[in-house]
C-alpha cells in the first residue's frame, strides 16, 4: 500500500493542479469579456465586507495567533477567521481570503493546497490550522520582506514593522505622515523596494536565506496588495500598519472572475524582473547604514 500511495499520490497533485491551471485559464480569459462588478458589489451578500461593512475590528489579544501576512491577520482582525486565529482549516481560509478580497476560487484553492501539502509536511487542506502555523521559516514567511523585519532581528514575524513599512513608503517618494488622496504605488515602487530589502538583508543579516518559496512569495504579496488596493498609498497603510480594513472599504479590483492565477503569474514575473533591474544596491544599502 505504501508503494502504491507513492506512486499515485503524485499523480493525482499534479491532475488535480493541472486541473485548476486549465480552470483558471478560462476564468482569466472570461475576465477580459465579462462585465466587471459594480463598486459597492464587489464582495457578496453575506460576506464580510459587504457595501463596506467591516464590523467590529479588535486588535490580537495575547495568546491569539497571528501570521506574517496582513492580508490573513486583518480578517481575523475584524472577525472574518476566528479572532484567535485558531481552528481553521487550510481549506477555509482560502475560500475567506478569496471571498473577501475578490480572489479567483482557482488561485484560492491553488495556494492553500500547495502550502499544506508541499510546505508543511503533507497536510491535507481539510485539517485544521492555527495562523501561527505561517511564521514558520522559509515557507511563507521570508527574509527581505516589506512589512517585517528579518526574523533575525523580529523574531515574532505576527506583528508589523512601522519602520520597514516607512522604507516602501520613502523609496516611492511619499511621506508616510502625510498621505495625499492621489498618492498611488506603482508595481516599479515594489520591486525597487524588494530589491532594496534583499539587498539589505544580503549585507547585515549572516542568517540570510532567500530561497525560491522566498522570491513566489515575496512578489506574489506584493502583486496581490497591488492588484486588490489598486495601489492606494493610504487605504495600504491602514492595512499594513494596522492590519485593518480602511472605513467603507472595498477591493479596487472588479473582475468578474476575480485576481487569477495567471494574473498573479504576470505581475509576479515583472516584480522579479523589476528587482533584477535594479541591479546591486549594496553600496548603496551600506551607504544608508540603517540596520534593524
Amino acid at each position: 500500500m505504501g508503494i502504491i500511495s507513492l506512486v499515485v499520490d503524485p499523480l493525482v497533485s499534479l491532475g488535480y493542479l493541472l486541473y485548476l491551471l486549465g480552470w483558471d485559464v478560462g476564468l482569466h480569459l472570461s475576465n477580459a469579456i465579462l462585465p466587471k462588478k459594480k463598486p459597492g458589489a464587489v464582495i457578496a451578500p453575506g460576506v464580510g465586507g459587504y457595501r463596506g461593512d467591516w464590523g467590529v475590528f479588535q486588535p490580537p489579544r495575547p495568546g491569539d495567533a497571528r501570521s506574517p501576512c496582513p492580508a490573513i491577520n486583518a480578517l481575523a482582525n475584524h472577525g472574518i477567521l476566528p479572532r484567535d486565529g485558531r481552528g481553521i482549516t487550510w481549506k477555509q481560509l482560502g475560500e475567506a481570503v478569496g471571498e473577501t478580497y475578490n480572489l479567483a476560487p482557482t488561485l484560492c484553492k491553488q495556494v492553500p493546497w500547495l502550502t499544506a501539502k508541499f510546505l508543511f509536511a503533507g497536510r491535507d487542506w481539510n485539517e485544521t490550522m492555527t495562523l501561527d502555523d505561517l511564521n514558520a521559516h522559509g515557507g511563507i514567511e521570508h527574509d527581505a520582506s516589506y512589512t517585517r523585519a528579518d526574523i533575525k532581528w523580529q523574531p515574532d514575524q505576527s506583528v508589523p514593522n512601522p519602520d520597514i513599512i516607512r522604507g516602501l513608503y520613502e523609496t516611492a517618494g511619499f511621506d508616510m505622515d502625510n498621505l495625499k488622496p492621489t498618492d498611488t504605488f506603482k508595481l516599479e515602487d515594489f520591486s525597487n523596494y524588494l530589491a532594496y530589502r534583499r539587498a539589505h538583508s544580503k549585507v547585515f543579516n549572516g542568517q540570510y536565506i532567500m530561497n525560491r518559496n522566498g522570491k513566489t512569495f515575496g512578489c506574489a504579496n506584493s502583486a496581490i496588495a497591488f492588484d486588490v488596493f489598486g495601489g492606494n498609498a493610504a487605504d495600504m497603510k491602514t492595512w499594513f500598519i494596522e492590519e485593518r480594513m480602511p472605513d467603507k472599504w472595498e477591493p479596487r479590483n472588479l473582475s468578474r472572475n476575480g485576481f487569477t492565477i495567471a494574473k498573479l503569474n504576470t505581475l509576479s514575473f515583472r516584480l522579479e524582473r523589476g528587482i533584477s533591474r535594479a541591479g546591486n544596491l549594496e553600496a548603496k544599502v551600506l551607504k544608508d547604514a540603517k540596520h534593524v
